[in-house]
């Protein structure tokens, strides 16, 4: 399969089982820590810190964006990511879900930021991907680089009971970071003011 003709390519077993059992263990400790404390009454003074329930692509659904571990995976995948693409690719920013049942993902096509993106399955429930109709599983540890602000993608209603997807993005341009001083920060706006609430795409 050629990314060059078709805007997409499926790379097998990209991360190792056991990076993706961690991974996987680690998404799912943290949402349920982090719902402990929202359910305690604890208010964080920045939700970029912990993650939130409030994308509005996915209601209720666990995710964060530009967490640590996750940025540090999109800078460490980025060579794969270019080979495969034949482009020099900077890094913009990293975004993590872990679905849940009825979970639904519209279909839609990505903001500009998300040039060259991937989703990476770290575990869970089988739970097919859709580019332009043409559908894609993904196994623990593979992994679907695209192009995503050309391609529809989406999701239809997950009937699993989880799936943690992480999604890598980069651009091929000099801009990077998604408008960010470095790899780690949280979301600016547009008057470079860090964000609490925020959209992904």
């Amino acid at each position: 399969m050629s990314f060059k003709k078709n805007n997409y390519v499926v790379v097998k077993q990209a991360v190792s089982k056991e990076l993706t059992c961690f991974l996987f263990d680690y998404i799912s400790l943290k949402r349920n820590v982090v719902q402990k404390l929202y359910e305690a009454n604890y208010t964080p003074p920045n939700l970029y810190i912990l993650g939130h329930w409030n994308d509005p692509q996915v209601p209720n659904t666990y995710c964060h964006y530009s967490d640590i571990a996750f940025e540090i995976l999109l800078k460490k995948l980025k060579p794969i990511v270019e080979k495969k693409t034949n482009k020099k690719l900077n890094e913009s920013y990293s975004y993590f879900r872990f679905y849940k049942k009825n979970d639904k993902l519209k279909k839609h096509t990505d903001r500009q930021e998300c040039e060259f993106s991937i989703t990476l399955n770290l575990g869970g429930d089988t739970w097919p991907i859709y580019l332009e109709n043409k559908k894609i599983i993904l196994k623990a540890g593979d992994m679907l680089i695209y192009k995503g602000n050309i391609l529809k993608h989406w999701r239809n209603k997950f009937i699993g009971e989880k799936c943690a997807q992480v999604f890598l993005h980069y651009i091929s341009s000099e801009l990077k970071f998604d408008g960010r001083e470095s790899l780690g920060m949280p979301p600016t706006d547009i008057n470079n003011k860090y964000k609490s609430i925020f959209n992904t795409d």
